[in-house]
């Protein structure tokens, strides 16, 4: 059967290619195997690397010798990443395993029976380089040992902490991967993990330069020393736990960083001074900033000042206890080169926006839960962002049909647009939503007033549209969303939207229900 199939396609893409031209007396001899290795190695790779990698590992190598050794060409399989599905049992990710030995990336879904996978991972895959584990998953240091041992040229590894008393071991494995580049710890919480981890892996791990400590608390020595060690080399950083002053300091240091995640978890240490430190981190490309103190949060605009981050092109700023509306303003006027901004439930104020049209490659903003802005925020961002493609404006309470007007008037490039609890949204919204052509998902929940008596606009203008949010309007028509859906059947549409409760639907995939229940409950 692997041979019928791939002849099968092969003689369907030939056609193709030859235009309809390819000889009938040809792909008779090829039925027969008597011209497959006529067929250059450079066109066969061109062929396989239209197969997925279903075909390529189950199929196509086990047609003969050549196809074989062609199929496990590293140029086939370095951007492939082989992910099983939710429902593939641990047997079948075991099978196309010993099957893919050319595999250069595995990305776990769920938990599996880590013993036999990372044994079929370690016998059958020698050539990964990029693996991912799931906080679900039980990886000892027995099986860590073992990795380590047999897959030396993993460069991206992300594994879940074991359990206290074994993480020292644990990371000693770690820091004995020589080509190491990105290191990640799943979210798995431990409100204490034992001092010296980081040690470890700051004494090992010589290539090291991007590390997510996930969402565990690390003693304040452990993370000075490794910020000492590895702060120098260092392009990505990640951490949600407490820091010292010192730490934070340390960290500020480190001038080669491009990312940086930073999640203080309330820390009492840090002071408005110290905040204005980061402005030191002049590599910066991404920055996120969550849970500071107000002491902290009054030194958030002087990070901005100057064009001390010139290179900045994606923020983040998520705090809610005392910010100052400067530090928006701020960003606006210096960081000129920003792409992607977000600041969910910060209290800014419609002025703050005035200077938004300064950052002329803006295409990502996220400004819900900012309740204190107006209609006068979005007409700013309407006049200053034409290039804009995601805009989230969710409980913002206050802005009615005239701030979309201003929004659809002035950014049709949108693709994304959710109006999540604006209550004061009324029908007439939807005139001004169908100018948006390029609009691939709309969010219209929790909007009680909203009948649907427009959706027949729908079908002629919104012809990008392919998912329509519309959880609890419960004051919709079903008529108008029902024949919505009859004349947009490829658009989803999800929620409930039903006043009447027997009528309300919920996106539920009882197959997968069952599965689950079928594994991890009996």
């Amino acid at each position: 059967m692997p041979f019928i199939a791939a002849f099968n396609w092969i003689h369907t893409y030939l056609n193709k290619l030859y235009e309809g031209k390819f000889l009938e007396e040809t792909s008779h001899t090829m039925a027969y195997g008597r011209s497959f290795a006529d067929l250059p190695d450079e066109l066969l790779l061109e062929i396989f690397s239209n197969l997925n990698n279903e075909d390529l590992a189950m199929s196509v190598q086990h047609v003969n010798c050549h196809w074989r050794e062609v199929s496990q060409d590293d140029a086939l399989w370095k951007n492939r990443i082989f992910s099983p599905e939710f429902e593939m049992r641990d047997e079948e990710i075991s099978r196309r395993l010993k099957n893919m030995p050319a595999l250069r990336t595995l990305v776990l879904q769920r938990g599996t029976n880590t013993r036999i996978l990372v044994r079929d991972l370690c016998r059958s895959c020698k050539d990964i380089v990029h693996l991912e584990f799931k906080c679900s998953h039980k990886i000892s240091s027995a099986k860590l040992k073992c990795i380590v041992k047999n897959l030396p040229n993993i460069v991206n590894l992300s594994i879940p902490l074991p359990r206290q008393y074994h993480q020292l071991e644990f990371a000693s494995f770690l820091g004995q991967f020589q080509k190491l580049t990105t290191l990640g710890f799943t979210d798995k919480y431990f409100s204490f993990v034992e001092d010296g981890v980081l040690k470890a892996i700051a004494d090992g791990c010589p290539c090291l330069q991007n590390i997510n400590l996930g969402s565990s608390n690390f003693s304040d020595e452990d993370m000075k020393y490794f910020l000492e060690r590895k702060g120098p080399h260092l392009m990505s950083f990640t951490v949600r736990c407490e820091f010292s002053v010192s730490a934070h300091r340390l960290l500020c240091e480190c001038s080669k960083l491009q990312h940086l995640c930073y999640d203080s978890n309330y820390s009492e240490d840090i002071q408005t001074t110290d905040m204005a430190l980061l402005s030191k981190l002049t590599m910066l490309q991404y920055l996120t900033l969550t849970s500071f103190r107000e002491t902290q949060t009054r030194g958030i605009p002087r990070i901005f000042q100057k064009h001390s981050l010139p290179n900045l092109v994606a923020l983040r700023i998520d705090y809610r206890d005392g910010p100052e509306p400067a530090a928006l303003t701020n960003v606006l006027l210096n960081c000129s080169q920003i792409k992607s901004l977000g600041v969910s439930g910060v209290e800014v104020n419609d002025d703050c926006f005035q200077y938004i049209g300064k950052c002329i490659k803006l295409e990502y903003l996220d400004i819900s839960l900012c309740e204190s802005i107006t209609d006068k925020a979005l007409e700013y961002i309407g006049a200053g962002c034409s290039r804009l493609q995601h805009l989230d404006v969710g409980s913002c309470y206050g802005l009615t049909d005239k701030g979309i007007e201003y929004i659809c008037n002035g950014c049709q490039r949108l693709r994304y647009l959710n109006i999540d609890a604006c209550y004061n949204i009324t029908d007439a919204v939807f005139d001004h939503i169908i100018k948006l052509k390029e609009l691939n998902i709309l969010k219209i929940m929790r909007i009680n007033i909203l009948k649907g008596t427009n959706f027949n606009l729908f079908p002629s203008h919104l012809c990008c549209l392919k998912e329509f949010y519309i959880h609890c309007c419960y004051a919709l028509d079903k008529d108008f969303l029902d024949k919505l859906q009859a004349e947009m059947p490829l658009l989803k549409v999800i929620g409930r939207y039903c006043g009447d409760e027997h009528g309300e639907e919920f996106d539920i995939d009882l197959e997968e229900v069952s599965f689950v229940m079928n594994n991890f409950l009996s």
